[in-house]
C-alpha cells in the first residue's frame, strides 16, 4: 500500500503515493487538521465540535462530525468496515499516521535537529536543515481552513516560520553571507515592524557588510517606531546590539540599561528557535456560568504588578467542572502568557497519581531541553531555570496533594499557575483559593439549554427546573442528562425527569465517558476506612443537614474528635459546611455512599 502524506503548511493537501486525495469541504478539512495535529491522541466529540465551530456550534454538529469522519474513512482506509487509521474512541476519534507523513511534524523535527547541530558547532548543517524546513512552507499555513483550532495553529505555525527564517538568517550572517541577508531582513521588518530580533539581525548584517553608517541609523528609527506604537523602550537585546556597534567603531557609547522589564528576555538571534509550548486542551464550547470565579481567576493571573509567582487553586468535589473551568479561563488569558502554556493531568483521583518527575520530564521536553537529569530535585531546579523570566502559564489539573505539585511550580513571577484539585491545598503559600460550588438553577438550566436547544427547554421550563434540581445542580450530572436528551430528540424532558426521580438516579447519570458514580468513586478510594464509615453513618440519617453534636452521636465519638473527622471530609470535598459546625451531604454523594454501603 502506497504511503500517505499531508501538507498543512499552505493549502491543505493529501497524497497517496503520487495521487492527490479528495480533501472535501473546508469543515471536513478542519476535522482532519485537528486529528493530524494531535497525532495518536483520542479527541472527544466535544473537543472536535469546539475546534470546528467554537462557542456557537450548529445543532447538527455531532451528526456532521460523524459524516466527516465517514468521508475520511472512505478516502484513507482500505476497508471502511474495519478502519486501521481513523478509529473511533468513545464519542470521538483517533488518527494514526507516521510522523514523517505530516509536513508540520517534519518541520518541527528539522528545527530540533538544527538546534542540536548549532550547539555542536556545525553551522552549515544547521543552516541546511533550517532551509529544508522552510522549503516545506507554501504560503499561509492551513489556508482556508475554518474554526478556532485552525486559527490558533495558523498563528503558531506562522510564528514558527518566522522563527525559522530568523535562525537561518542568523546563520547566514555567521557564515559570511551578510550582504545577501539585508534585502530579506528589510522586507521582513516592513511586515513585522515591532519584531526587535529582526532589527538586531539587520544591524549585524549591515555592519558585517561594511555598511556601518546604515547600521547605526537602524536603531534610532526602530526606537521611534517602538515608542510611538507601544509606549515602551526597546529591549535590552536591541539596545545592546546598537551599543556594541558603536563601541566597535570607537563611537561614544550611551550608558547601558541596568534594568530590563520582567519577561522581556528574547532568545539570542543566533539561536535556533526556542519552543513555545501550546499544550492547553480545547475549551468546552458550551461553557456556562461561573462568572464570579472566572473574574477572580483572571484578575489574579493577569495582574502586571506582581511581586511573586501568581497561583490560583480551584478546589471542589468531583463533578463540579473544575477542569472545564480551568481550560476555559486558561484560553481567555493566553495573551498574557506569550511564551506558551504547559498543561498536565495529574490524575489526583487515580490509584496511582502522575509522578512529578514524569510531569517535569514532559515539561522540559516541551521547552526544548534535550539533556534531562534523572532525579526529581534536579529536574525541578532545571525547570525553574528554564522558565526564569519567561511568561508561561502552567495548568496543573486534578492535583492529588501539595507534595505532588510543589516541584512543578516555576520560580519566576512572570509565570502563572492554575491548579485544580478535589482537596483544598491549604498549604500552598501565596495562592488565591477558589472553592467551586454547585450551579445555581439559572446556570444549570442555561447549560441544559445550550446542549439540547433553548426551544426545547422553553417548552418544558418547569420540568427542566425539576430535572436539574434532581441532579443536585451538579454540573457533571446536568451535562450527562443534557447529553442523553440531545441523543434522544424524541424524548421529552419529563420522560427523563420521571426516570431520574423514580429511584434509578445514579444509573441514569452515565453517558459515554461521563459517569457521576465513577467520579465519586475516585474520591471514595482515597478515604481511610474510618472516613468511609463516617460517611456511611451520616448518609443513612437522610437529613438535609446536621449540627456537630448530632454528628458526634451518630459517629459515637467525642465532639472534638468528630469535628476533626468531619473537617477532614470537608477538605476532601465529600462533605459540605456553609457555616461553622453545621454540615450537609450533596444528595448525589449521599446516594453514592448508600450504594457503596449496600454493595
Amino acid at each position: 500500500m502506497e504511503s500517505l502524506r499531508f501538507d498543512l503548511l499552505g493549502v491543505v493537501r493529501g497524497h497517496r503515493g503520487s495521487a492527490d486525495l479528495d480533501m472535501g469541504s473546508p469543515q471536513q478539512q478542519a476535522l482532519l487538521v485537528v486529528l493530524l495535529l494531535r497525532p495518536g491522541q483520542a479527541v472527544s466529540a466535544a473537543v472536535l465540535i469546539e475546534a470546528l465551530w467554537g462557542d456557537d456550534p450548529p445543532v447538527t454538529a455531532t451528526k456532521s462530525l460523524r459524516t466527516y469522519a465517514w468521508r475520511w474513512r472512505k478516502v484513507l482506509e482500505t476497508d471502511v468496515a474495519e478502519p486501521q487509521l481513523l478509529t473511533t474512541v468513545g464519542d470521538g476519534y483517533r488518527l494514526e499516521v507516521p510522523e514523517d507523513a505530516v509536513d508540520v511534524r517534519c518541520a518541527e523535527a528539522l528545527a530540533r535537529r538544527a538546534r542540536r547541530a548549532r550547539r555542536a558547532g556545525d553551522a552549515r548543517s544547521a543552516r541546511a536543515m533550517l532551509a529544508e524546513a522552510l522549503a516545506l512552507f507554501n504560503g499561509e499555513p492551513l489556508a482556508g481552513v475554518p474554526g478556532p483550532f485552525a486559527q490558533r495553529h495558523r498563528r503558531r505555525l506562522s510564528e514558527l516560520h518566522l522563527d525559522l527564517l530568523e535562525a537561518r538568517l542568523a546563520l547566514d550572517i555567521d557564515l559570511g553571507r551578510a550582504s545577501w541577508c539585508v534585502p530579506e531582513l528589510r522586507a521582513l521588518i516592513d511586515e513585522n515592524p515591532l519584531r526587535e530580533s529582526l532589527v538586531v539581525l539587520l544591524i549585524r548584517a549591515l555592519h558585517a557588510s561594511g555598511r556601518t553608517g546604515e547600521a547605526a541609523a537602524v536603531f534610532p528609527a526602530a526606537r521611534r517606531r517602538i515608542v510611538d506604537r507601544l509606549g515602551l523602550e526597546p529591549s535590552a537585546e536591541l539596545t545592546d546590539a546598537h551599543r556594541r556597534l558603536l563601541a566597535s567603531e570607537g563611537t561614544a557609547v550611551p550608558p547601558a540599561r541596568t534594568e530590563e522589564p520582567a519577561g522581556s528576555g528574547v532568545p539570542a538571534a543566533s539561536d535556533v528557535p526556542v519552543p513555545r509550548p501550546a499544550q492547553l486542551p480545547a475549551s468546552t464550547a458550551d461553557f456556562t456560568g461561573r462568572e464570579a470565579v472566572v473574574r477572580l481567576i483572571i484578575n489574579a493571573l493577569s495582574r502586571s504588578d506582581r511581586g511573586s509567582l501568581p497561583i490560583v487553586a480551584v478546589a471542589g468535589m468531583g463533578g463540579l467542572g473544575k477542569t472545564t473551568l480551568a481550560r476555559h479561563v486558561a484560553h481567555r488569558i493566553d495573551a498574557y502568557y506569550p511564551d506558551g502554556q504547559l498543561y498536565a493531568e495529574l490524575r489526583g483521583g487515580d490509584a496511582k497519581p502522575a509522578s512529578p518527575q514524569d510531569v517535569l520530564g514532559g515539561f522540559l521536553v516541551a521547552l526544548g531541553v534535550e539533556s534531562i537529569p534523572d532525579c526529581l530535585d534536579s529536574r525541578s531546579a532545571l525547570f525553574r531555570s528554564v522558565t526564569h523570566e519567561r511568561r508561561l502559564l502552567v495548568v496543573l489539573d486534578d492535583a492529588h496533594s501539595l507534595a505532588q505539585i510543589t516541584p512543578l511550580l516555576p520560580g519566576a513571577a512572570t509565570c502563572g499557575v492554575l491548579v485544580t484539585s478535589r482537596t483544598r491545598l491549604a498549604g500552598l503559600n501565596g495562592a488565591v483559593h477558589a472553592d467551586l460550588e454547585v450551579f445555581d438553577e439559572a446556570e444549570a438550566i442555561e447549560l441544559l439549554s445550550r446542549v439540547i436547544g433553548h426551544d426545547r427547554v422553553a417548552a418544558e421550563r418547569e420540568t427542566a427546573r425539576e430535572l436539574v434540581v434532581a441532579c443536585g445542580l451538579l454540573p457533571l450530572a446536568v451535562r450527562i442528562v443534557a447529553a442523553r436528551l440531545a441523543a434522544r430528540p424524541g424524548w421529552s424532558i419529563g420522560m427523563l425527569r420521571d426516570r431520574f426521580t423514580g429511584g434509578c438516579r445514579l444509573g441514569t447519570l452515565r453517558a459515554g465517558d461521563l459517569d457521576v458514580s465513577a467520579t465519586f468513586l475516585a474520591s471514595w478510594r482515597q478515604l481511610t476506612p474510618e472516613q468511609q464509615r463516617a460517611l456511611v453513618l451520616l448518609a443513612v440519617t437522610d437529613m438535609p443537614d446536621f449540627a456537630l453534636p448530632f454528628a458526634a452521636r451518630m459517629l459515637d465519638r467525642p465532639e472534638p474528635d468528630s469535628e476533626d473527622l468531619l473537617e477532614e471530609l470537608v477538605d476532601l470535598a465529600l462533605l459540605e459546611s456553609d457555616t461553622a459546625w453545621r454540615y450537609h451531604l450533596h444528595p448525589l454523594v449521599r446516594s453514592f455512599v448508600l450504594a457503596q454501603n449496600n454493595s
